[in-house]
């Protein structure tokens, strides 16, 4: 008999011991059983599922053999029973891991092994898997991809051979030849195009990651752009060219805000509509580099449209490199350049005609100068994207613009990526962040899902009337504004939606500065996504006019429910409160569920408690000693969830959950402010002894050492040099009836906090009274207020505020607390505020667990549900399953209300070592916040089934929207993240090392760096406008010649602002690169 072996090496036919046959319609089993039997055969049974075919075994032949029974055969024929019979012979079928060229292993390029991201060269040994996607034959053939740029080098040695000259044109100078100009500042479109489809298997450079890929470029960055150039750039011949590159924007300078005109966003639109001959043009953009300004690309107009893959980049190292931009309208990341010594850049071509010279004149060309290791920047990841999408779209030429975007959102990995904080889990369980979208891009993931992928239904578009609510910002960085909508996702008409795709909330809001707003948008289902974070550069008193925020973070959810916008001034005080004028929310969709393609182990549906330690009630597992301690070592805290002694955050010296927001107490050098540990105490407060912030006197607009220590004082008080105090503007002889208040010794008028007239305030009172917000009292200090006794800075007893989470205390420290207003006695003068999974319960004073069904609970039972866990579905505080089968109105599956918690005792966990305090801002709330009100979904019951109505063929939960009814919450200031606590901004550090270094520097050196700057400026604006002026037009105007590079702002003629100034998205055209690199390398070591 042969071996598997010989079997493999023989070129003639190996034949088994099995037989097909195919009996006649009216056949049964029983007459193939019969048939084998009366032949001398054993019957083996059906073939698959394919009618009258079955399998015959004959144990009088060789298993394998070269010999083919034909005596059997004919017998089996010969049967008036038996249609067809055949001796089943093996075949040969190999892994189709070969391409027709080179697999990556044996490319030749000289620069291919440097290129890392395509060679395990990424930290922990991750790339981009482009190699596994070429061994199973996709390498971009057949697709078309443009880069949109500065145009493109066609004769270039790497690029020649793939150049698409139907994908190529020069828009601004009307001509085929996107040739760019040969003056050393036009390399970015060629780099680009470079790492799409760089020629494999040639003496040049590295390898495209779809080099068999056409290329064409486009020349509109060269010149004056417009939105007519735009335009005419993105709609450029969209029935050949499949994607379009593009890795440029508005200034990356963290204050512009500024997006397509009106002919760009029709040709954006008639792209995903017409282009590919109906399936969609699809356009890949470059997200930002905007990152060490504090810029957000959700200002930026391209990169937050629906229409675009919005691409970020991460680090060789896998960490967020210093320019990259935070946003929620990012979708995924591609690997790019980093810190100067640490990461290494993008390998790619270059744009050189010296290597044509050179071989005109006969002498030996210089090849290396046709390459770059220095592509940088967020403009490096969008080529590579669109690389890859190249070859999903090889894998499947069918896929729509919306079916790619669907394909990266399931198949990008966190995992290279996961070092880095900010991930978190949305309630579908897909992994997400505002660095990376939904992590790192993978080629071999998206060809395989590619592969068997079907068309998505028809997107819907469901959209709410714009609400014209005309309310208050709070100008203080301590409240916050918060506006609901209770969405029921079109239910009942053709635009219910039901998978959520797109959410764009477009916003008319007005504050100064504009830059210190924080904007959030919280779903139905728990969900925040930060669409916009301070930027400190933005001074701006501009509005934002119907701006449209995008998220893509909400991806697969379900729409319906409640959801709540967050505006708040996240930096320092402002002068005056700001106005939200109208706001509203677009929903992108599906109403149909998807087919789940992928791997389940990719996709965490259901979010279930780990299982905790087997630590006794109220200790902790401390994971370095294996042993149970009842309080947990500095640098952790105790883990409600786990039962484990967690790390903190490295901002926490002392903390109380994971975040870097949960800090107790700081790290030397660092100043404690709001759960934060900060550089430096923000304006309005200073550092007291222990290194936290507390805030200054009323009129003190900063001081120093000690609250009454004024530096400098608000509008319309003087700064008294000599006492450090700020100076009222009147005496007790002119104040208001030239009286002060009763029992007042002295006043002043104030501003008032309202646009009224100014308010009189005391400011010393008599003997026998305490000063309390500015009035004279006999009566004994509230119970959040605590008495300072008169001293040198006060003439008066006073009654001042104790810290926001004191319900009592004896000073104004968060460590001075006496009392807490929503937990037990304080823990070392702290009060700590309850995890979220938690509750205070007033009868222990303890912290115990919600129940398993609630991922935050109320009080005064783990029952009383705030927020569900998915896919469970809040009704009256309870929170219930939907039903799993399909119901009509006469047949439903029936819940009851309290069937869940009667069915399951509560988690009773005593936490009487880590009471944690509900910080509310209650205390200060002001009369817009008394009047917000919140509400969240509940299911709708029939009067007499009780029982919810449930959709096929998933189940869920259906309301009509005329009967949905709603159930009043507890007030929540701050939006809840899916760590313990209040979620905040992470604040970036990069422009307070600046400030601190100028702050610290000697007042001379501060004004001679100044003054030498506006000279050096002044001289080189000087030279750059007489050498401008000689190259354009020696007798003419500027601004008239393609080799000027300069771009001017021309006239607005119309409200879409169509001519723009755009930048390239590279880091060496915006910065100089070794300067940048070595402020890259000063700033990690600060």
């Amino acid at each position: 008999m042969l071996t598997n072996k010989q079997i493999l090496c023989q070129d003639e036919n190996v034949f088994t011991n099995r037989f097909a046959v195919e009996l006649k319609a009216d056949s049964s089993e029983q007459d193939a059983r019969h048939l084998a039997s009366s032949h001398g055969f054993h019957f083996i049974g059906k073939i698959g599922n394919l009618e009258n075919h079955y399998l015959f075994e004959h144990h009088g032949i060789s298993k394998r053999s070269t010999d083919h029974s034909h005596e059997y055969v004919a017998k089996l024929k010969g049967d008036e029973r038996v249609i067809w019979a055949e001796h089943q012979k093996i075949i040969k079928r190999v892994k189709r891991a070969s391409i027709s060229q080179d697999v990556p292993e044996t490319i030749s390029d000289p620069l291919f092994k440097e290129q890392w991201y395509i060679n395990k060269g990424a930290q922990d040994g991750y790339d981009m898997n482009v190699a596994a996607a070429w061994k199973k034959g996709f390498t971009g053939k057949g697709v078309v991809v443009t880069i949109l740029d500065d145009g493109i080098q066609p004769n270039h040695p790497d690029l020649a051979e793939n150049y698409d000259p139907l994908a190529s044109y020069d828009v601004n100078s009307n001509d085929p030849d996107p040739t760019p100009q040969d003056n050393g500042d036009n390399k970015h479109g060629t780099r680009c195009a470079g790492e799409v489809a760089a020629v494999a298997g040639n003496d040049f450079c590295g390898v495209g990651i779809a080099f068999n890929s056409s290329i064409g470029g486009v020349r509109m960055l060269d010149g004056v752009v417009t939105d007519e150039v735009e335009a005419r750039a993105l709609g450029l011949n969209p029935d050949h060219v499949h994607i379009y590159s593009a890795s440029w924007g508005p200034e990356d300078d963290g204050k512009t805000v500024d997006g397509p005109g009106r002919l760009a966003k029709r040709a954006f639109i008639d792209g995903i509509k017409k282009g590919r001959r109906g399936k969609g043009s699809i356009f890949v953009w470059a997200s930002g580099n905007g990152g060490r300004r504090d810029d957000n690309c959700n200002c930026d107009g391209y990169t937050n449209s629906i229409y675009t893959l919005s691409i970020s980049s991460a680090t060789q190292s896998g960490t967020k490199p210093w320019y990259l931009e935070e946003c929620s309208s990012t979708l995924a990341t591609t690997y790019s350049s980093g810190s100067l010594g640490r990461d290494e850049n993008i390998v790619t071509v270059d744009m050189d005609t010296s290597y044509f010279e050179s071989l005109e004149k006969g002498w030996p060309p210089d090849a290396s100068r046709l390459c770059t290791k220095s592509h940088t920047g967020t403009s490096a990841s969008a080529p590579i994207a669109a690389a890859i999408c190249a070859l999903a779209l090889e894998a499947n030429p069918n896929l729509t613009w919306r079916d790619m975007q669907h394909i990266v959102v399931r198949t990008s990995r966190y995992e290279p990526l996961k070092n880095e904080n900010g991930w978190f889990t949305n309630a579908v369980g897909r992994n997400i962040s505002h660095k990376f979208g939904y992590g790192l891009m993978d080629a071999e993931a998206m060809v395989d899902l590619a592969e068997k992928w079907h068309p998505v239904p028809p997107q819907i578009i469901c959209e709410s009337a714009v609400r014209e609510e005309k309310l208050l910002i709070p100008a203080s960085f301590t409240d916050q504004l918060e506006v609901t909508l209770n969405w029921t996702g079109c239910s009942g008409t053709s635009s219910d939606i039901r998978y959520l795709e797109h959410v764009q909330t477009r916003v008319d809001a007005h504050f100064k500065p504009r830059g210190y707003l924080k904007i959030t948008l919280i779903s139905p289902s728990g969900t925040v996504s930060n669409l916009l974070t301070p930027r400190v550069k933005d001074m701006s008193d501009n509005n934002f006019e119907q701006w449209p925020f995008l998220s893509v973070h909400f991806w697969g959810e379900d729409p319906r429910g409640v959801w709540r916008l967050i505006i708040k001034n996240d930096l320092t005080p402002a002068e005056k409160p700001g106005q939200l004028i109208s706001w509203g929310i677009t929903f992108y969709g599906i109403n149909e569920p998807i087919p789940n393609y992928e791997d389940p182990s990719r996709l965490v549906r259901f979010l279930p408690r780990r299982i905790p330690s087997k630590c006794p009630k109220a200790t902790f597992m401390n994971l370095e000693t294996s042993e149970c301690v009842k309080d947990c070592p500095d640098g952790t805290f105790g883990n409600v969830e786990t039962i484990e002694c967690t790390k903190c955050s490295a901002q926490c010296s002392t903390c109380y959950g994971p975040s870097f927001d949960n800090c107790i107490t700081c790290n030397i050098g660092q100043y404690y402010y709001a759960d934060r540990c900060l550089n430096k105490c923000p304006d309005g407060y200073y550092a007291d002894q222990t290194g936290e912030c507390l805030p200054c006197s009323s009129n003190c607009k900063t001081c120093t050492k000690s609250r009454d220590k004024c530096t400098s004082c608000k509008t319309n008080l003087q700064l008294d040099k000599l006492t450090n105090k700020c100076s009222p503007l009147c005496t007790s002889s002119t104040c208001k009836n030239n009286r002060c208040p009763p029992y007042c010794i002295s006043c002043s008028q104030i501003p008032s906090s309202s646009l009224s007239s100014p308010a009189v305030v005391c400011n010393q009172c008599q003997s026998r009274y305490r000063l309390l917000e500015g009035f004279c009292s006999l009566d004994s200090c509230p119970s959040n207020y605590y008495e300072s006794k008169p001293n040198k800075d006060s003439k008066s007893t006073e009654c001042r505020r104790c810290h926001e989470s004191c319900g009592t205390c004896s000073g104004p420290s968060h460590s001075q607390c006496l009392s807490c207003f929503n937990s037990g006695p304080p823990k070392d003068g702290f009060c700590l505020p309850c995890p979220l999974g938690a509750y205070f319960n007033k009868l222990t004073k303890s912290c115990d667990l919600c129940h398993e069904s609630c991922s935050s609970c109320s009080g005064p039972s783990p029952n009383e549900c705030v927020e569900c866990r998915f896919p469970l579905f809040l009704d009256s505080n309870r929170c219930l399953p939907c039903c799993n089968k399909p119901s009509s109105s006469s047949s439903s599956k029936k819940f009851s209300s309290t069937s869940l918690s009667q069915a399951t005792n509560p988690l009773d966990f005593n936490l009487s070592n880590t009471l944690i305090n509900d910080k509310s801002n209650s205390d200060n709330e002001n009369v817009l916040s008394k009047k917000r009100k919140q509400s969240k979904p509940a299911i709708n019951y029939n009067d007499n089934q009780n029982c919810c109505q449930c959709d096929s063929p998933l189940g869920p939960c259906l309301v009509p929207a005329k009967t949905r009814s709603v159930s009043s919450l507890p007030m929540v200031d701050t939006p809840v993240n899916n760590n313990y606590g209040p979620k905040k901004m992470e604040l970036t550090s990069s422009y307070k090392v600046i400030f601190d270094n100028l702050i610290n520097s000697p007042p001379s050196v501060i004004i001679v760096i100044c003054f030498s700057s506006l000279i050096l400026i002044a001289v080189i604006f000087l030279l750059l406008q007489t050498i401008s002026t000689y190259r354009s037009n020696p007798g003419g105007g500027l601004f008239t010649s393609r080799n000027n590079r300069r771009y001017q702002k021309i006239s607005d003629f119309s409200s879409y602002n169509s001519n723009q100034n755009k930048v390239i998205l590279t880091c060496d055209e915006l910065y100089d690169e070794d300067d940048d690199e070595e402020e890259d390398k000063l700033f990690e070591k600060i």
